[in-house]
């Protein structure tokens, strides 16, 4: 029973560990996204502001390997300069 438990945990282990490493390869093509439609945005508005600032911090969290919330923040960016 132990060592049925014992290989439980780290399959579940393996599986949480290359989740992230999933996470970590898709921030640098969201920033990438963001990044190219920032550049077809006026950077005299509001919308290009908030856009730079969330594009700077979801790199500052990829780079800190927060990699879930880097990506949330990009999304966040994505959606922003998609919005009309």
């Amino acid at each position: 029973m132990r060592k049925l438990a014992g290989i439980v945990v780290a399959a579940g282990l393996v599986v949480f560990l290359s989740a992230g490493g999933a996470w970590a390869f898709k921030c640098p093509s969201l920033a990438k996204q963001a990044n190219e439609l920032l550049s077809s945005t006026s950077s005299n508005t509001e919308k290009y502001a908030k856009a730079k600032a969330s594009i700077q911090k979801g790199e500052d969290q990829h780079k800190a390997a927060q990699h879930a919330a880097s990506v949330a923040t990009l999304e966040e960016a994505l959606k922003t300069l998609r919005t009309p």
